[in-house]
């Protein structure tokens, strides 16, 4: 049977529309949200994110990537909507990561052609948190 064994979160904002941070290009990443959790041997932590985000300008297309321990475990590409929409972007990984306590890390990046011609900015909300299980 599996058990939980820690859990970790961090919440910059619960709402749509409070916050206002411009996407900048891969050279320049934004980290959005990070928190701790400890993994057992042969466990695994499941790993979720709610992040909104707006088209300024074209048709953006942005990269979300989870890191574990500064390495990219994981990303997702969303590309934005018609301009001024709200795009939000719900975001699940099991990571299978080896014993010990981790540092997790949200970032995006704006991975358009041309990002002059293409921009986007965080809205919110932003929520990333996870759940470490094994058996005991």
């Amino acid at each position: 049977m599996a058990y939980v064994i820690d859990r970790g979160s961090s919440v910059a904002s619960t709402g749509t529309g409070t916050l206002a941070i411009p996407i900048l290009g891969p050279s320049d990443p934004i980290g959005l949200a990070n928190f701790g959790l400890y993994t057992p041997a042969g466990g695994s932590a499941l790993l979720n994110a709610t992040v909104g985000f707006q088209t300024t300008l074209g048709a953006p297309n942005v990269v979300f990537t989870i890191y574990r321990d500064g390495q990219p475990i994981f990303n997702v590409e969303a590309s934005g909507l018609a301009a001024l929409a709200i795009t939000p972007v719900n975001i699940s990984f099991l990571d299978n990561a080896p014993e010990g306590y981790h540092s997790y890390l949200l970032v995006v990046t704006n991975n358009s052609t041309n990002i002059l011609l293409n921009t986007a900015s965080i809205t919110g909300p932003v929520s990333f948190n996870g759940v470490s299980f094994g058996d005991y």
